[in-house]
C-alpha cells in the first residue's frame, strides 16, 4: 500500500510539474482550506412526527439503518451533523454524504444489497458514537467503529485534534473499524447479494483513500522531500491537492473521487496497491484516476 502511495506521488508530478516553481505559496496554502459548500436543503427538524425516534435518541439499530433508502441515509447523516455541533464535529461527516450521493445516483445501495450493508455499518458507527459522545447513550451495538467515532468525536469536543496529521488518522481509523464491521455484517449473510467485481475493485479505492488519511504525515513528507527542491511549486500544489482529496468536510472530493473510481473499477484491472505482478496495473490505474481527481480539484478552486 505505502508503494502505492509513493506512485501516486510520482504519477502526480507528470501532469503538475509543468506549475512555475515560482508559484505563489500563500496562495497555494490558502487552497487547502476546506471549500464551503452550501448543504443540501431540508434537513427533518430535531422534533415532529416526520423524525423517528431513533433518530432523536441517536440508536436506530444496525437493520433500521440498513432498511432505509439512501435518501432518507443522507437526511439522518445531515441530521446527525446538526446534532453534533455541541462536539465541534458539524462538518466532519461531509465525506459520508458525498458517497451516499454517488450511491444514490447510480441506482446503488438498495436495502439488502452488499453495498447497502457496509454503508449500514458506516452510518450507524457513526450514531452510536455520537450518542456515547454526547452522553446520551451506551450501547455500541457490537459495531467496533461506535467506540472509534465516540473516541473521535470527544477528542473533538475538547480540540485535541487540531493537528491535521492526528485528526485524519483518527478520523480515518474510525471510518475503517465502521466499514469493516458493515462488510463483515453483509457478507455473514446469505441471503445478501455479493457484491459485484466492479464493486469490490471500488472498494479498494476506498481502502486508498483512508490509508492516505492514516499516513498523511509520510505522505506529506514524502512530497516534500521529493520535489522541494527540484520544483518547490510542485511540492506545494500536490500538498495542497492531496489536502484537498483528504477533506472531510467538503462533499466534493468524494462524489468525484467515486464517480472517478467507479468508471475506473468497470475496467476490469486487478489492483494491486503496490504489490506483486499487478504493479503494471496500478499504474495504469494511476494515470487515469490522477489526472481527473486533479481536474476536478482546479474545477472545484474556480
Amino acid at each position: 500500500m505505502f508503494l502505492f502511495i509513493i506512485l501516486s506521488v510520482l504519477c502526480l508530478s507528470n501532469f503538475t510539474k509543468a506549475l512555475p516553481a515560482s508559484v505563489n505559496s500563500d496562495a497555494a496554502i490558502a487552497e487547502v482550506q476546506p471549500a464551503i459548500v452550501e448543504r443540501d436543503a431540508s434537513i427533518p427538524p430535531d422534533s415532529g412526527p416526520t423524525v423517528p425516534a431513533c433518530w432523536t435518541g441517536l440508536k436506530c439499530s444496525f437493520h433500521q439503518i440498513e432498511e432505509m433508502s439512501l435518501s432518507t441515509r443522507l437526511s439522518y447523516v445531515q441530521y446527525m451533523e446538526t446534532r453534533f455541533a455541541p462536539l465541534n464535529a458539524g462538518n466532519q461527516f461531509r465525506a459520508i454524504e458525498g458517497v451516499i450521493k454517488f450511491f444514490i445516483s447510480k441506482g446503488l445501495g438498495g436495502p439488502g444489497t452488499w453495498v447497502s450493508y457496509v454503508d449500514a455499518g458506516i452510518v450507524e458507527g457513526i450514531q452510536r458514537g455520537g450518542a456515547i459522545a454526547l452522553g446520551i447513550g451506551t450501547s455500541k451495538g457490537g459495531n467496533p467503529g461506535s467506540e472509534r467515532w465516540a473516541d473521535f468525536l470527544t477528542k473533538m469536543k475538547h480540540k485535541e485534534l487540531e493537528d491535521r496529521n492526528d485528526h485524519d488518522h483518527e478520523w480515518s481509523v474510525s471510518e475503517q473499524a465502521a466499514t469493516d464491521y458493515g462488510k463483515t455484517t453483509a457478507e455473514s449473510i446469505s441471503m445478501v447479494g455479493r457484491a459485484t467485481k466492479q464493486q469490490l475493485r471500488w472498494y479498494q479505492f476506498t481502502q486508498l483513500f483512508r490509508a492516505i488519511m492514516r499516513n498523511r504525515k509520510t505522505v506529506i513528507r514524502t512530497i516534500r522531500v521529493t520535489f522541494i527542491f527540484s520544483n518547490p511549486g510542485l511540492a506545494i500544489a500536490a500538498e495542497a491537492f492531496v489536502n484537498w482529496l483528504t477533506d472531510i468536510t467538503d462533499i466534493t472530493p468524494t462524489r468525484v473521487g467515486s464517480e472517478i473510481a467507479w468508471d475506473l473499477a468497470a475496467l476490469d484491472l486487478p489492483i494491486g496497491f503496490g504489490g506483486g505482478d499487478k504493479l503494471i496495473n496500478d499504474v495504469k490505474v494511476l494515470k487515469a484516476l490522477l489526472p481527473r481527481l486533479y481536474k476536478a480539484y482546479k474545477d472545484s478552486k474556480k
